[in-house]
Protein backbone atom coordinates (compact mmCIF):
# COMPACT_ATOMS: atom_id res chain seq x y z
CA UNK A 1 0.00 0.00 0.00
CA UNK A 2 1.35 3.71 -1.20
CA UNK A 3 1.55 6.59 1.31
CA UNK A 4 -1.51 8.25 -0.33
CA UNK A 5 -3.77 5.07 0.16
CA UNK A 6 -2.53 5.36 3.69
CA UNK A 7 -2.77 8.43 3.97
CA UNK A 8 -6.83 8.13 2.24
CA UNK A 9 -7.51 5.38 4.86
CA UNK A 10 -6.21 6.86 8.11
CA UNK A 11 -8.48 9.86 7.11
CA UNK A 12 -11.85 8.13 6.04
CA UNK A 13 -14.97 8.72 8.91
CA UNK A 14 -15.82 5.69 10.33
CA UNK A 15 -19.19 3.96 9.20
CA UNK A 16 -21.02 5.20 12.78
CA UNK A 17 -19.65 8.52 12.08
CA UNK A 18 -20.85 8.71 8.64
CA UNK A 19 -24.48 7.66 9.62
CA UNK A 20 -24.51 10.26 12.09
CA UNK A 21 -24.21 12.48 9.68
CA UNK A 22 -26.79 11.41 7.49
CA UNK A 23 -29.56 11.42 10.42
CA UNK A 24 -28.10 14.85 11.34
CA UNK A 25 -29.09 16.19 8.44
CA UNK A 26 -32.49 14.22 8.15
CA UNK A 27 -33.39 15.94 10.83
CA UNK A 28 -32.08 19.33 9.80
CA UNK A 29 -34.20 18.42 6.93
CA UNK A 30 -37.39 17.86 8.31
CA UNK A 31 -37.27 20.93 10.70
CA UNK A 32 -36.51 23.22 7.43
CA UNK A 33 -39.66 21.30 6.18
CA UNK A 34 -41.93 21.99 9.14
CA UNK A 35 -40.74 25.33 9.10
CA UNK A 36 -41.66 25.34 5.24
CA UNK A 37 -44.71 24.82 5.73
CA UNK A 38 -45.79 27.14 8.68
CA UNK A 39 -44.73 30.25 6.41
CA UNK A 40 -46.80 28.77 3.78
CA UNK A 41 -49.26 28.29 5.40
CA UNK A 42 -49.72 31.78 6.83
CA UNK A 43 -47.80 33.66 3.64
CA UNK A 44 -49.15 31.87 0.61
CA UNK A 45 -52.88 31.95 0.95
CA UNK A 46 -52.29 36.27 0.67
CA UNK A 47 -51.18 35.49 -2.89
CA UNK A 48 -54.74 35.98 -4.00
CA UNK A 49 -55.35 34.41 -7.71
CA UNK A 50 -51.24 33.80 -7.84
CA UNK A 51 -51.36 30.93 -5.14
CA UNK A 52 -52.15 28.31 -7.48
CA UNK A 53 -49.56 29.33 -9.88
CA UNK A 54 -46.56 29.76 -7.24
CA UNK A 55 -47.47 26.74 -5.81
CA UNK A 56 -46.95 24.73 -9.15
CA UNK A 57 -43.80 26.87 -9.68
CA UNK A 58 -42.66 25.62 -6.03
CA UNK A 59 -43.53 22.35 -7.12
CA UNK A 60 -41.75 22.18 -9.96
CA UNK A 61 -38.74 24.29 -8.30
CA UNK A 62 -38.65 21.33 -5.55
CA UNK A 63 -38.78 18.29 -8.45
CA UNK A 64 -35.71 19.98 -10.15
CA UNK A 65 -33.87 20.63 -7.37
CA UNK A 66 -34.36 16.69 -6.15
CA UNK A 67 -33.19 15.55 -9.07
CA UNK A 68 -30.16 17.33 -9.35
CA UNK A 69 -28.89 17.11 -5.32
CA UNK A 70 -27.88 13.37 -6.64
CA UNK A 71 -26.26 14.36 -9.92
CA UNK A 72 -22.60 14.78 -9.53
CA UNK A 73 -22.21 14.30 -5.96
CA UNK A 74 -18.18 13.59 -6.46
CA UNK A 75 -17.92 17.08 -8.86
CA UNK A 76 -19.85 19.62 -6.52
CA UNK A 77 -18.83 21.34 -3.57
CA UNK A 78 -20.17 20.42 -0.38
CA UNK A 79 -21.51 23.85 0.13
CA UNK A 80 -23.42 23.60 -3.04
CA UNK A 81 -24.73 20.24 -1.96
CA UNK A 82 -25.75 21.24 1.61
CA UNK A 83 -27.34 24.45 -0.43
CA UNK A 84 -29.64 23.08 -2.69
CA UNK A 85 -30.70 19.68 0.41
CA UNK A 86 -31.74 23.51 2.83
CA UNK A 87 -34.06 25.12 -0.55
CA UNK A 88 -35.18 22.02 -1.25
CA UNK A 89 -36.02 20.98 2.30
CA UNK A 90 -37.49 24.47 2.87
CA UNK A 91 -39.72 24.62 -0.57
CA UNK A 92 -41.30 20.91 0.01
CA UNK A 93 -42.67 22.38 3.59
CA UNK A 94 -44.16 24.90 1.71
CA UNK A 95 -45.73 22.30 -0.66
CA UNK A 96 -46.97 20.58 1.99
CA UNK A 97 -48.32 23.71 3.82
CA UNK A 98 -51.87 22.71 2.14
CA UNK A 99 -51.63 20.02 4.65
CA UNK A 100 -52.38 22.19 7.48
CA UNK A 101 -55.54 23.54 5.92
CA UNK A 102 -57.00 20.59 5.51
CA UNK A 103 -56.00 18.15 8.96
CA UNK A 104 -56.81 19.44 11.95
CA UNK A 105 -53.73 19.75 14.02
CA UNK A 106 -53.87 16.48 16.41
CA UNK A 107 -53.94 15.11 13.20
CA UNK A 108 -50.77 16.21 12.20
CA UNK A 109 -49.31 15.51 15.51
CA UNK A 110 -50.32 11.86 15.65
CA UNK A 111 -49.52 11.35 12.31
CA UNK A 112 -46.10 12.57 12.56
CA UNK A 113 -45.66 10.43 15.72
CA UNK A 114 -46.86 7.27 14.48
CA UNK A 115 -44.51 7.94 11.31
CA UNK A 116 -41.50 8.36 13.72
CA UNK A 117 -41.84 5.31 15.23
CA UNK A 118 -42.70 3.28 12.00
CA UNK A 119 -39.64 4.75 10.28
CA UNK A 120 -37.47 3.95 13.38
CA UNK A 121 -38.45 0.41 13.62
CA UNK A 122 -37.96 0.11 9.62
CA UNK A 123 -34.39 2.25 9.86
CA UNK A 124 -33.43 -0.75 12.36
CA UNK A 125 -34.58 -3.55 10.40
CA UNK A 126 -33.25 -1.97 6.98
CA UNK A 127 -29.58 -1.39 8.57
CA UNK A 128 -29.59 -4.95 11.17
CA UNK A 129 -30.96 -7.36 8.52
CA UNK A 130 -28.69 -9.52 6.19
CA UNK A 131 -31.26 -9.54 3.71
CA UNK A 132 -30.61 -8.38 0.98
CA UNK A 133 -32.87 -5.44 -0.23
CA UNK A 134 -30.96 -3.90 -3.29
CA UNK A 135 -32.90 -6.43 -5.60
CA UNK A 136 -35.93 -4.83 -4.67
CA UNK A 137 -35.65 -1.49 -5.95
CA UNK A 138 -36.70 -2.06 -8.99
CA UNK A 139 -39.99 -3.83 -7.66
CA UNK A 140 -40.33 -0.13 -5.56
CA UNK A 141 -39.70 2.17 -8.49
CA UNK A 142 -42.35 0.67 -10.77
CA UNK A 143 -44.67 0.55 -8.15
CA UNK A 144 -44.43 3.87 -7.55
CA UNK A 145 -45.19 4.68 -10.95
CA UNK A 146 -47.99 2.59 -11.73
CA UNK A 147 -49.75 4.26 -8.55
CA UNK A 148 -48.77 7.51 -10.01
CA UNK A 149 -50.37 6.63 -13.10
CA UNK A 150 -53.36 4.84 -11.63
CA UNK A 151 -54.25 7.67 -9.46
CA UNK A 152 -53.60 9.83 -12.78
CA UNK A 153 -56.16 8.19 -14.03
CA UNK A 154 -58.69 8.14 -11.01
CA UNK A 155 -58.32 11.94 -10.41
CA UNK A 156 -59.25 12.40 -14.20
CA UNK A 157 -61.54 9.37 -15.31
CA UNK A 158 -63.14 7.07 -12.88
CA UNK A 159 -63.15 9.57 -9.43
CA UNK A 160 -63.68 6.21 -7.38
CA UNK A 161 -62.84 6.57 -3.78
CA UNK A 162 -62.44 3.03 -3.54
CA UNK A 163 -59.29 3.29 -5.81
CA UNK A 164 -58.31 6.51 -3.82
CA UNK A 165 -58.12 4.05 -0.78
CA UNK A 166 -56.48 1.17 -2.22
CA UNK A 167 -53.66 2.83 -4.06
CA UNK A 168 -53.33 5.16 -0.70
CA UNK A 169 -52.59 1.10 0.99
CA UNK A 170 -50.32 0.10 -1.59
CA UNK A 171 -48.30 3.80 -1.54
CA UNK A 172 -47.97 3.12 2.62
CA UNK A 173 -46.36 -0.35 2.06
CA UNK A 174 -44.01 1.17 -0.66
CA UNK A 175 -42.96 3.61 1.04
CA UNK A 176 -42.46 1.36 4.70
CA UNK A 177 -40.23 -0.99 1.83
CA UNK A 178 -38.01 2.28 0.48
CA UNK A 179 -37.36 2.92 4.47
CA UNK A 180 -35.66 -0.48 5.01
CA UNK A 181 -34.11 -0.24 1.48
CA UNK A 182 -32.70 3.06 1.38
CA UNK A 183 -31.55 2.48 5.16
CA UNK A 184 -29.48 -0.45 3.42
CA UNK A 185 -28.20 1.62 0.68
CA UNK A 186 -26.36 3.96 3.31
CA UNK A 187 -23.56 1.39 3.65
CA UNK A 188 -23.51 1.27 -0.16
CA UNK A 189 -23.06 5.26 -0.78
CA UNK A 190 -20.13 4.94 1.85
CA UNK A 191 -17.88 2.07 0.21
CA UNK A 192 -18.52 5.35 -2.93
CA UNK A 193 -17.35 7.60 -0.74
CA UNK A 194 -17.14 8.92 2.97
CA UNK A 195 -17.93 12.45 1.46
CA UNK A 196 -20.37 14.95 3.48
CA UNK A 197 -21.99 14.87 -0.27
CA UNK A 198 -23.22 11.47 -0.71
CA UNK A 199 -25.01 11.50 3.47
CA UNK A 200 -26.39 14.51 2.18
CA UNK A 201 -27.69 12.71 -0.46
CA UNK A 202 -29.00 9.52 1.95
CA UNK A 203 -30.51 11.86 4.24
CA UNK A 204 -32.71 13.59 0.90
CA UNK A 205 -33.51 9.51 0.17
CA UNK A 206 -35.12 9.49 3.95
CA UNK A 207 -36.70 12.78 4.40
CA UNK A 208 -38.91 11.76 1.23
CA UNK A 209 -39.50 8.20 2.72
CA UNK A 210 -40.79 9.82 5.94
CA UNK A 211 -42.97 12.95 4.74
CA UNK A 212 -44.58 10.16 2.09
CA UNK A 213 -45.42 7.80 4.68
CA UNK A 214 -46.44 10.54 6.75
CA UNK A 215 -48.84 12.30 3.97
CA UNK A 216 -50.28 8.35 3.61
CA UNK A 217 -50.50 7.74 7.53
CA UNK A 218 -52.79 11.35 7.22
CA UNK A 219 -54.81 10.41 4.38
CA UNK A 220 -55.51 7.23 5.88
CA UNK A 221 -56.57 8.36 9.56
CA UNK A 222 -56.12 11.97 9.84
CA UNK A 223 -59.26 13.62 10.79
CA UNK A 224 -59.88 16.88 8.06
CA UNK A 225 -61.26 19.94 9.54
CA UNK A 226 -64.45 20.35 7.49
CA UNK A 227 -65.14 17.39 9.88
CA UNK A 228 -65.14 18.83 12.85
Amino acid sequence: MNDFDSYTQINRISRSDFLVNVFTYLGIGLGLSALGALVGYYFLPALGNAYPVVMIALIITELVMAFMIGRNLEGRSTSAVRTMFTVYSFINGMTLSVILEIYTTSSILIAFITTAVVFGSLAIIGKTTKFDLSRFGSVFFVGLIICIVVSLLNALIFHASAIEIGLCYVETLLFMGLIAYDMQMIDRYYSQSDSENYAIYAALQLELDFINLMIRVLQLFGTRKNND
